[in-house]
């Protein structure tokens, strides 16, 4: 156990961790590094929790922190396996750390802890009786703090959640900082926007060139969700069943849905569709998005949309979808609403298809997707913001296009990479 544990702390030898774009987040992170609060980020596998991590042992040994004093641990590392069922050992890989150091740790980093049953148990343990000064954790399903343990940190944490690159984050990791420069870059900016488009925005997969390593491990992320996240998780049994209704759901983003329908496109009921579904949205790996009802006694919605968390895993694991941009089109564009960390989205499919309603407090704006605006489905797109406006108020109706511009009335048609730009 002493080799991984050096392993995965090369810091110790006083080195910084290299090749790390900034996150958007990360400025917040660092300033909440002044409170003893336990620092918690959820968020798809691989969408970099752990760098962000590394960038905040990089600034904690800038402030001048002992680096053997932090301890990081990856606790996915099959090493680890007997704390998996007794969160208990942390104590031992504690104290084997620190002899091997000769240093107290003062700082905790437990990565992928949802492996570790009742590791709350611990953790609030530990920052109750202020063994170190701060612990930071990270899980890959939204679950693991809402279930009947987590609420002993209740008060006792800030909650993060970290997707894969935003198209702002791109743009500022090459250069386009500024609107000038966003102008004359443009044909730069709709080859970013087209490669997001085909290989997605996981931060491993943009350092990569070559497309068959990309794919592949595209790929790999795929199983090692499902495998992990999901089946090893909640004990599924029937992993044919679950993979088939994922793969279909994938293989139809943005389309109109029930659970009854997933169910019978499985070959399973509309109840085990449903519990599936809620298993996928919980592991990150796709987004279920409910018809929007503003009356509360429509707010049965049975009407459900299903998205990816990226497209790069909808084209790895779904046959040609390549070839229907306009449906990745709108995927992409949910998942950069999505990062906006908006109030609530959702859609809108009665009197008429609006793509994603969004509510932020009591503000409303009702969003179209168009890979392209034409003649012919023009007058589609601008029926769907009726619906909505007959049941509230609309601050702001957007049409979101590949690269058009124009005003039809109070309606804006804006190029993607100029809404994210101006709306981040």
């Amino acid at each position: 156990m002493e080799d991984i544990i050096n392993i995965q702390n090369p810091h110790w030898k006083g080195k910084f961790y290299q090749n790390l774009h900034k996150r958007a987040t990360i400025d917040k992170l660092i300033n909440n590094l002044q409170i003893r609060h336990i620092q918690i980020l959820t968020g798809i596998r691989r969408s970099g929790k752990s760098s962000l991590f590394r960038m905040l042992i990089n600034e904690l040994m800038k402030q001048g922190i002992p680096p053997k004093s932090i301890l990081f641990l990856n606790m996915d590392e099959p090493h680890y396996y007997e704390i998996w069922e007794n969160s208990a050992l942390f104590y031992k890989i504690i104290n084997l750390a620190e002899k091997m150091t000769g240093e107290k740790v003062q700082y905790l980093f437990l990565d992928e802890v949802q492996v570790v049953y009742r590791w709350e148990n611990f953790v609030k343990s530990t920052y109750d009786s202020e063994i170190f000064k701060k612990i930071f954790v990270t899980g890959s399903n939204s679950s693991f703090l809402n279930n009947e343990y987590s609420t002993l940190l209740s008060g006792r944490y800030l909650a993060n959640k970290v997707f894969p690159y935003s198209l702002k984050e791109l743009f500022e990791n090459n250069g386009i900082t500024d609107y000038l420069t966003l102008i004359s870059e443009r044909a730069t900016v709709l080859r970013m926007i087209d490669d997001c488009l085909e290989w997605g925005c996981f931060p491993e997969i943009k350092a990569l060139k070559n497309n068959e390593i990309k794919s592949n491990l595209l790929n790999s992320y795929f199983d090692s969700i499902i495998m992990k996240d999901c089946v090893s998780r909640y004990q599924i049994a029937d992993i044919a069943t679950f993979k088939k209704l994922l793969l279909y759901s994938i293989s139809n983003v943005g389309a109109v849905c029930s659970y009854k329908s997933l169910g019978a496109a499985a070959g399973t009921n509309e109840n085990t569709a449903k519990k599936y579904i809620n298993i996928l949205d919980d592991s990150h790996i796709i987004q279920d998005v409910s018809n929007f009802a503003f009356s509360l006694k429509e707010n049965v919605r049975q009407s459900h949309k299903i998205y990816a968390s990226d497209t790069g895993l909808i084209n790895a694991v779904s046959y040609r979808f390549w070839d229907n941009k306009a449906k990745l089109f709108e995927n992409f564009v949910f998942n950069e609403l999505q990062k906006q960390r908006h109030e609530e989205i959702t859609f809108a499919n009665a009197g008429g298809e609006c793509d994603f309603v969004i509510k932020n407090g009591f503000d409303y704006e009702a969003v179209q997707v168009c890979y392209e605006l034409t003649p012919e489905n023009h007058n589609r797109e601008i029926k769907g913001f009726e619906k909505i406006e007959k049941e509230v108020k609309l601050n702001r109706k957007t049409i979101i296009t590949y690269n058009q511009e124009q005003t039809l009335g109070d309606i804006e048609v804006v190029p993607v990479w100029k809404y994210f730009f101006n709306n981040n």
